[in-house]
């Protein structure tokens, strides 16, 4: 039987490995969200995210923005929607349902967070999703570098407990938008978890600080050679400029 990455999610395997859907990230990845809003002077007043997961980032981003009149999370997990759906108020609303396929308003912009890398046929995803809004934010993990050459059990092991099918580079990611219709207008690299979190030892407290070094000398030469650093990006829809 052919493996399809919606089996993944509708089933119950990644709810095992990852219970809290990643939502103890959210509020990192929203705040990074805002920044980009905010230094783009992005103007919503409709919001969809699709791949919403637990819900965080919607939330955390109404509380910054509660101007905008709508905001909708979709996801094709029944178990991430549950959890969404505790974080309702107000506008916000989530569905259990693939937005590409939902009779849905066009908003004013789409979030597509950490979602790219875990879709069979990315490159129909995003001609599809394009077409749904004028402007977009993509976070997209960059897996590929020297290292995980290297060492390809990182890899493995991505797409054993976080379910990551795809593997790019900051040069892929650029391809692949430019290839669906999509135009960059402003990003940013975010950090990887090993950089956030507090060195459990005297190994990695040298690794994370070589990595803080070597970013500080040359930022697109360390994301290459030490790799789980993402692509923060803001995008319009290429006939929209």
């Amino acid at each position: 039987m052919a493996f399809s990455s919606n089996d993944l999610y509708t089933g119950s395997e990644y709810f095992k490995k990852n219970p809290t859907w990643d939502d103890d990230t959210t509020g990192w990845k929203a705040g990074l969200i805002s920044e980009l809003i905010d230094k783009n002077k992005i103007q919503f007043k409709t919001v969809v995210e699709v791949g919403c997961g637990a819900g965080g980032i919607l939330r955390y981003l109404y509380s910054k923005y509660p101007h905008a009149a709508s905001w909708k999370g979709f996801d094709i997990s029944g178990d991430a929607i549950r959890l969404a759906k505790e974080k309702e108020q107000g506008p916000i609303e989530f569905f259990h349902s693939d937005y590409l396929a939902a009779a849905a308003q066009q908003p004013d912009i789409i979030l597509c967070i950490d979602v790219v890398e875990h879709i069979d046929h990315y490159y129909g995803f995003l001609q599809a999703l394009q077409s749904k809004s004028g402007q977009f934010i993509f976070h997209i993990p960059l897996d590929l570098s020297c290292r995980s050459l290297l060492k390809p059990h990182l890899m493995h092991l991505q797409r054993q407990t976080v379910g990551h099918l795809h593997y790019f580079s900051k040069e892929m990611v650029e391809w692949m938008l430019y290839d669906t219709g999509y135009e960059v207008v402003d990003w940013f690299y975010t950090k990887a978890e090993i950089d956030l979190e507090r060195p459990k030892g005297i190994k990695s407290f040298l690794k994370k600080y070589l990595r803080r070094f070597s970013f500080y000398l040359n930022k697109d030469l360390s994301v290459h050679l030490w790799g789980g650093y993402s692509m923060m990006i803001y995008a319009k829809r290429k006939n929209e400029f």
